[in-house]
């Protein structure tokens, strides 16, 4: 006795007509992919170079200021151009003061004042190249 084996058929699709369901689904190489025809979001290069600057320095600062110094990763891993860092630097050593000085909500209070008059004088003095937009966005 010999069982009837049954072959199935796997229908086989052309690759052109693969290319334009995903050209049409935004999967092209040359579009961004978005969900159900929605636009891609805009990219962290939309915001003006100052407020990019302002963005990644205080959120830098306020880990450099956590107990225990914050993350230990260098200022490209932090998304941070040099001059980025160099401000980065000198408003942590400050507020480092001010925290020992006049406590916590005097530290924070200085580097957000402190960060955006920083970030204002790098970008308002003719300095035309883009920030760093890395991480944290």
């Amino acid at each position: 006795m010999g069982m009837a084996m049954t072959r199935t058929r796997t229908p086989i699709v052309p690759t052109a007509l693969l290319a334009v369901v995903l050209t049409a689904c935004g999967g092209g190489p040359d579009e961004p992919a978005g969900r159900g025809g929605a636009p891609a979001p805009p990219s962290p290069s939309a915001a003006s170079p100052e407020a990019v600057c302002v963005r990644l320095i205080t959120y830098w600062a306020h880990d450099q200021l956590k107990a225990g110094g914050g993350s230990q990763s260098d200022y490209q891993q932090k998304g941070l151009s040099d001059g980025q860092n160099t401000i980065l630097l000198d408003v942590v050593a400050r507020a480092r003061k001010e925290a020992h000085a006049s406590g916590a909500a005097a530290a924070r209070k200085l580097v957000g004042s402190e960060v955006r008059k920083r970030c204002a004088e790098r970008y308002d003095e003719g300095n035309t190249g883009a920030p760093s937009a890395g991480w944290p966005r």
